[in-house]
């Protein structure tokens, strides 16, 4: 069985470290910011996107696909174009669960682009708000810091597989949510999930409460 892991917005395949050792099959890391490239793509989406991986990696509905965060969006529309199984970590199927004080993609993407969102001031502010004390403080200085590192226009182009609206209407169900309630960057589901401690980093964090409903999926996935 192949296993692909996309992570999230700003992270890598390190965000997978702690669950990986205990899920079986073969694994493929989906690094989005070397799929994506530096050069701008002004009119990427997220079902452009998926189309792109499915191609390139030749996925089909006999393969599973893990996704953390901006991860989760993508595999949801992987399944959607090969019926293949998967699941969400800290995710959402309902772009209004993001938790953003800005309603404009444009306005956020004019902001980013000009230092507005990812400085060390921002970053300050978001550690001392929410995550001061936890154990997840280290893993979120470490992708804010890559963030604003990053290359830009690479940035922005995962912002955009975000923002940018999809043209077809995607109503697919992931096999299995898995979500903190105590999450501070994507509200967890209305929909049924398996609810883990900690918050949007559980699996770094706590990462036996995320692997262990994993294993028990793939033990029988169902038809």
């Amino acid at each position: 069985m192949r296993i692909f892991f996309i992570h999230g917005f700003g992270e890598n395949e390190t965000i997978f470290n702690k669950i990986r050792p205990f899920i079986s099959g073969e694994h493929f890391f989906l690094n989005v910011w070397g799929l994506l490239g530096d050069a701008p793509r002004p009119g990427i989406n997220v079902l452009d996107f998926a189309k792109e991986l499915v191609q390139k990696y030749g996925i089909t509905k006999n393969d599973v696909v893990i996704g953390h965060s901006m991860g989760g969006w993508i595999a949801l529309h992987i399944k959607y174009l090969t019926g293949c199984p998967i699941i969400q970590i800290a995710s959402w199927t309902d772009p209004t669960r993001i938790v953003s004080p800005f309603k404009n993609p444009d306005l956020y993407l004019w902001l980013v682009r000009h230092g507005f969102i990812f400085n060390r001031f921002v970053k300050w502010v978001s550690i001392s708000k929410n995550y001061k004390g936890k154990p997840s403080i280290d893993i979120y200085r470490e992708t804010f810091d890559r963030l604003m590192q990053g290359n830009i226009e690479n940035v922005i182009n995962q912002l955009r597989l975000i923002l940018t609206p999809v043209p077809e209407k995607v109503a697919m169900t992931p096999d299995l949510r898995i979500h903190a309630l105590a999450d501070t960057i994507v509200r967890h589901p209305k929909e049924l999930f398996y609810e883990v401690p900690g918050d949007h980093f559980t699996l770094y964090t706590h990462p036996q409460t995320v692997y262990e409903p994993i294993v028990a999926f793939l033990a029988n996935p169902g038809p």
